[in-house]
């Protein structure tokens, strides 16, 4: 039973962005082809398809920047990078590591006070009776799914450099 909740455990570390990108992609294009349909055809919209389309994105943007994260593959500039020493370089990964890191924890504390505030107030979205939070609940999840990420890159970089075995580009998890 441990080894079975272990595999899953496994799949979902490496596949949480896919499935997360999956589900909201997918609703995400059947919410524009019924808004298109009810549109051009019937003559009428509703008032929340757009905003729930354009929060959908949203969230599938940050859960594609924790795969980013996790590959070490999101925008860098690596120029200076390959000029380094092997320990040059991996002194450079650690910093920006560290400097993700802190930016990471400050924008899911401000944005878990920005949650907390819609809640308090009982904001909805314009044309339906959901609750905002539903929507801006996503940034500090994903955000938090990135302080994940790049402690395990962390890791994973250290290791390899014990091993002798840094990357140019930093180390990519396997997936």
């Amino acid at each position: 039973m441990r080894n079975r909740w272990k595999t899953i455990w496994r799949w979902l570390d490496a596949n949480v962005e896919y499935l997360v990108n999956s589900m909201f992609y997918a609703y995400l294009a059947g919410i524009v082809v019924v808004e298109v349909f009810r549109r051009y055809v019937l003559s009428s919209s509703s008032s929340w398809g757009e905003e729930t389309a354009i929060y959908a994105f949203i969230w599938m943007t940050y859960f594609g920047a924790a795969r980013g994260v996790r590959s070490r593959s999101h925008l860098a500039i690596d120029i200076l990078r390959r000029r380094f020493s092997r320990t040059g370089k991996f002194v450079l990964n650690m910093l920006s590591d560290a400097c993700f890191l802190i930016l990471a924890a400050v924008i899911v504390v401000t944005s878990i006070k920005a949650v907390q505030g819609v809640m308090q107030y009982g904001q909805t979205f314009q044309g339906a009776d959901i609750p905002m939070w539903l929507a801006m609940i996503g940034v500090p999840i994903s955000w938090s799914l990135i302080i994940v990420r790049i402690v395990q890159r962390t890791t994973h970089s250290i290791n390899l450099y014990r091993r002798g075995e840094i990357e140019a580009n930093g180390p990519v998890l396997s997936e």
